[in-house]
């Protein structure tokens, strides 16, 4: 009879598990992405996301409106903070959920973070400035980023008057100017890791692939959610 009721309880269990393993890459994020980083206007700018097998949200930049096309500015943070999302615990790192808006937003935001890329033996390194945090995501030498691993912040190293930044006088380069985070001096922060809220009910993990050709970065792949 135990026997008999421990054969049962495995059956199940190899029942319910590719069950619960369809559920989980229900939750999946594909990620589809370009953004020219030196051209303003570029009308190849996207950003692409589905979860699971959903249609994919194409949105891009709406000079009309002032504001993402299809509403991902807001829409993204169903993705960004795991359920419920009102307590805002994140289940990625904010400066990936912040790279992925830069297509969906005027190209003033992108200029004024001062975002860029640049590559060294494979290895893609992208950087800005945003609402007073440094933000840098680093890939491996074949283009491959880590969510888990790849992004680091560097927390306040700017001042914050009345929603106008100024990089803060000990972090900024010999006579530049705060006003422009372009002249924050990158040797005088401290990076630390950017990653998911440890509180949050679950997070994404995987590789996403980078690329960069004609000042153009693409990103690619799927954010596993765990």
């Amino acid at each position: 009879m135990k026997k008999l009721t421990a054969c049962l309880i495995a059956a199940a269990l190899f029942c319910v598990l590719p069950l619960t393993l369809s559920a989980a890459d229900a939750e999946n994020v594909r990620i589809d992405y370009k953004m020219n980083v030196v051209q303003e206007a570029y009308s190849g700018n996207y950003f692409s996301w589905a979860v699971g097998k959903n249609e994919a949200v194409k949105d891009m930049f709406d000079a009309a409106s002032g504001a993402s096309a299809k509403g991902s500015t807001k829409a993204f943070n169903s993705i960004r903070y795991a359920e419920p999302a009102a307590d805002k615990k994140a289940a990625m790192p904010t400066g990936l959920r912040g790279l992925f808006l830069y297509p969906v937003a005027a190209w003033d935001v992108a200029a004024f973070d001062n975002l860029q890329v640049s590559t060294n033996g494979g290895i893609i390194t992208v950087r800005f400035v945003h609402r007073g945090n440094a933000y840098e995501l680093t890939t491996d030498k074949k283009g491959n980023f880590d969510i888990l691993t790849g992004a680091k912040i560097a927390r306040k190293v700017g001042d914050n008057n009345m929603n106008v930044f100024t990089v803060k006088p000990e972090y900024l380069k010999e006579g530049g100017d705060p006003a422009k985070m372009s002249d924050l001096d990158w040797s005088k922060i401290t990076l630390e890791q950017d990653t998911f809220n440890p509180e949050a009910a679950y997070h994404y993990e995987g590789n996403l692939k980078f690329a960069f050709k004609n000042n153009i970065l693409s990103i690619s792949g799927i954010m596993k959610r765990k």
